[in-house]
């Protein structure tokens, strides 16, 4: 899925995008809406997304930060045709895409807390299905391998699934302050590890350092998430 660039070819830019993780209360738990993008594509063709993409010249805004909000509210509008404002949007993570990847995109994430009775309609081109589906159950198919995600949707996955209603997701951002991903991609015999900052081993690159871990590992074609600490609280929180 990830498709490296060649250490010959000079370093991609991160384009800068944004992404939607949509959520709400159900009796089986909080559920999230998921994209599935067509196989055709060459970025993470078959994969299921948060409905998201690139920052492009009709996104106002007066930094960043804001023209991501914009961004985000024009994506859900065009992948699914659902609506949001921007004082809905909460600040949730942001990811840099490695050096050593092709294509590459600097992501501020966002949750909505979404309750609205409007039925998503995908255009059967970029997008091809959708779905809400309870957090922990796409962990499990996921798992399972039958579910293909990448490492910023398992991650994001996991953090609405432990906070297990939409008041709790939300009570837990407040407090935090928006963890930051730029992973350090190594191998590990047939295998690849994802350090992240705040593991033991991200400053050196070394994986065989583990204690505090915070990384991904990708092993048999499914990926798995570990972390051992608690997400910095905001200043002040």
């Amino acid at each position: 899925m990830i498709e490296l660039n060649q250490k010959e070819d000079p370093i991609p830019e991160a384009k800068p995008s944004a992404t939607l993780i949509l959520v709400r209360d159900r009796p089986q738990g909080i559920e999230c809406l998921l994209l599935r993008r067509n196989p055709t594509l060459k970025v993470m063709g078959g994969a299921w997304v948060f409905p998201g993409g690139k920052v492009d010249d009709t996104d106002a805004g007066g930094d960043d930060d804001a023209r991501s909000v914009h961004t985000a509210i024009r994506e859900l509008r065009e992948e699914t045709g659902l609506h949001a404002a921007a004082d809905q949007l909460l600040p949730f993570s942001r990811w840099l895409t490695p050096e050593i990847v092709k294509y590459r995109f600097d992501t501020r994430f966002f949750v909505l807390p979404y309750d609205r009775e409007e039925t998503p309609v995908v255009d059967g081109e970029e997008i091809v299905e959708y779905q809400w589906i309870a957090a922990d159950l796409a962990l499990r198919l996921q798992d399972q391998g039958e579910l293909v995600v990448a490492p910023p949707t398992l991650v994001s996955l996991i953090d609405v699934a432990d906070a297990g209603s939409v008041a709790t997701l939300r009570q837990a951002m407040a407090k935090r302050a928006p963890p930051f991903f730029f992973p350090k991609i190594r191998a590990a015999g047939d295998d690849r590890v994802f350090l992240y900052p705040g593991d033991q081993g991200y400053e050196s690159g070394n994986p065989a350092l583990s204690d505090p871990c915070h990384r991904t590992l990708f092993r048999e074609g499914r990926y798995s998430y570990r972390r051992s600490f608690d997400w910095p609280l905001k200043t002040g929180s």
